[in-house]
């Protein structure tokens, strides 16, 4: 456990020299807060370029939990982007750098540098969308309306799921490849596939992981959660553990080709 401990500090170092710390929970916090600021004076904003008072007062306002449930897709569309962008090169940067050799060398378990690497990711992106999320409903129930903490909290758990089992994609293609860009583009094709097969293939695809972010908007729009929503949330815990063990076993099948042990 004290290996493990140091490597998590090691890549916890590493995000706060890049600045991750700072800027990836700012970006959050303004995807977030930009929804229910801009819905909430839209009115204003239309009369100040020129349109009708009365258009604009006509204008429906959205609900307070179509809000929120825009935020969870912008953070599915443009989070995903950032936080992809961001992880492609946690291993393939390393090896390209030579970092990776200085650590193979030593006696260390490639399973617990996948998870270590894994829970520093997961620890930043928890955060940011934690702190950006909170941020949204607080703007929200003061511009809007008011969402029920019961189910911010749950939506909250849902996408953090698909958030876990993202940040593992993103590993295990930069664990795999050794472009970073090719890494980046290939998760965030794999997470958008999973995404958008759902709806084209529903049947079979129920267990998807993709179906988090729908799950969560279903507990907003209605309050309670679809009857089968255990089985993405159980694909999403299973995947998540494999994409990290697979991880591991490229990292070590790539420090192999090196001449590492």
């Amino acid at each position: 456990m004290s290996q493990w401990m140091v490597l998590y500090r090691k890549e916890m170092l590493g995000m706060k020299r890049s600045y991750k710390w700072l800027w990836i929970p700012v970006v959050f916090i303004l995807l977030g807060v930009i929804n229910p600021v801009t819905t909430a004076y839209m009115p204003q904003l239309l009369e100040a370029n020129g349109i009708a008072e009365e258009v604009a007062a006509a204008m429906p306002v959205p609900a307070a939990a179509d809000i929120m449930l825009k935020t969870l897709s912008q953070y599915n569309t443009l989070g995903l982007l950032i936080l992809a962008l961001s992880f492609m090169g946690i291993v393939s940067g390393e090896r390209q750098s030579g970092a990776a050799v200085m650590i193979h060398v030593k006696p260390v378990s490639h399973l617990s540098l996948a998870t270590a690497k894994w829970a520093s990711m997961a620890s930043l992106a928890l955060t940011a969308f934690g702190i950006g999320y909170l941020a949204t409903w607080y703007y929200t129930d003061i511009l809007i309306g008011s969402v029920p903490p019961h189910l911010i909290g749950q939506s909250l758990l849902l996408y953090a799921l698909w958030l876990l089992f993202a940040l593992s994609a993103v590993l295990m293609f930069s664990s795999a490849m050794d472009s970073q860009a090719g890494a980046a583009f290939l998760a965030l094709l794999a997470l958008a596939a999973l995404s958008l097969l759902p709806s084209l293939l529903g049947r079979f695809m129920k267990w998807s992981p993709g179906r988090l972010t729908g799950e969560a908007g279903t507990l907003l729009s209605t309050g309670s959660m679809a009857s089968g929503a255990w089985l993405p949330i159980a694909a999403a815990l299973l995947l998540t553990a494999a994409l990290i063990f697979c991880s591991s076993l490229f990292s070590k099948r790539k420090a192999g080709n090196t001449g590492t042990k």
